[in-house]
């Protein structure tokens, strides 16, 4: 799943800009990310676990994380979806030298199945030379019927002798431009195997429905052959904005990104992905993402505060610097939002980062 994010055996992402969108389509500047800390304060305790009663919940895991990380979540979790395979430089197909499920990943879909959940296989546009997603990767998939064959061909042999279970497209930093080769992939996956198989996409979030359009999705049609729509309702701001820092999904912002997709597309297909991470600003050090415990472990004795209205923690650093994170209280209060909206599921980005998923099932 996107957030400007680490990602495949300890890459950091480039964070970039987009006012209203989750991610944008050219590269800033490649931002640290804080280690999570050994230890630190201890999570906020809630008064139970959220009561996630039929909701669909996913976690997601780097290939390269622990695979103990799923099982510290597994009583809440439906899907484990693992970051996971990427596409040639020229979108022409999948392969060992270029993405294929490794070792890491394999070993993260057995923790799952040693779970009893769902493996997930994450196919994504994401570049490791630039360090963020690559619209270009995306095009030259889906603007070409042999490289769209040849890469839906890869993923139904994961699905049908891999071992996996089900496929999420997570194709971003897309334009209008790629709208009808995404719209045709996705009908090509289904059709190759077949109506039984889990296939989901990730979405980035917009608050309008023009703005999804504006992202390559053609909603109502990629609803049409897919399961489920994964919101990343996560990096409403971040360090790119060096001097607006600000929640990392506040509850407002991820209301009207819902809204404008349920506009779109059954809400009892729309999952709600919700950030297990922070963002620092500011002060001594350089703007990084950070984990739950790491966001924590900063604040240390600094007054950190709950904002109701935006369902996250914030604080200012001895240094003079700004920490928001969304954390295992924020995870409840989103879960209660997508319960009250009557979607389908929330996901959390992810394992390596956040709090362990509790939540009443």
């Amino acid at each position: 799943m996107r957030g400007r994010r680490t990602r495949r055996r300890g890459v950091v992402a480039a964070l970039l800009a987009l006012p209203l969108v989750l991610a944008a389509c050219t590269v800033a500047s490649t931002l640290p990310e804080v280690a999570p800390a050994a230890s630190g304060p201890a999570v906020e305790p809630a008064a139970a676990p959220a009561d996630a009663a039929g909701l669909d919940v996913t976690g997601f895991v780097l290939e390269g994380a622990d695979p103990g990380l799923v099982a510290a979540s597994a009583a809440s979790l439906d899907v484990v979806g693992v970051d996971g395979v990427l596409l040639a430089d020229d979108g022409s197909g999948v392969g060992s030298g270029v993405g294929s499920p490794s070792d890491d990943a394999l070993a993260q879909r057995d923790a799952a199945h040693d779970a009893g959940l769902t493996a997930q296989l994450v196919v994504s546009n994401f570049d490791e030379g630039l360090g963020d997603f690559s619209e270009a990767v995306a095009a030259g998939l889906l603007g070409s019927p042999d490289h769209r064959a040849a890469v839906v061909a890869s993923l139904a042999a994961d699905l049908a002798d891999g071992g996996w279970d089900s496929v999420m497209i997570d194709l971003e930093g897309m334009s209008g431009d790629e709208t009808a080769g995404l719209t045709a992939f996705a009908a090509e996956l289904r059709a190759a195997v077949g109506p039984e198989v889990r296939l989901d996409v990730a979405l980035q979030a917009a608050t309008t429905p023009e703005g999804y359009a504006d992202l390559g999705y053609d909603v109502p049609a990629l609803a049409s052959s897919l399961d489920h729509l994964t919101l990343m309702a996560y990096d409403e701001h971040g360090p790119w904005e060096a001097d607006d820092p600000g929640p990392v999904g506040s509850l407002d912002w991820t209301a009207q990104a819902v809204d404008a997709l349920t506009a779109l597309a059954p809400a009892d297909q729309v999952v709600l992905g919700v950030a297990g991470y922070g963002y620092r600003w500011g002060g001594d050090e350089p703007a990084a993402q950070v984990s739950d415990a790491a966001a924590r472990d900063l604040a240390g004795a600094a007054a950190s505060t709950w904002q109701d209205d935006v369902g996250e923690h914030t604080a200012t650093l001895a240094d003079g610097g700004v920490v928001w994170w969304s954390d295992a209280r924020s995870l409840a209060v989103r879960v209660d939002l997508a319960q009250r909206l009557g979607i389908a599921g929330v996901a959390v980005w992810s394992l390596d980062l956040s709090d362990p998923v509790e939540l009443a099932r």
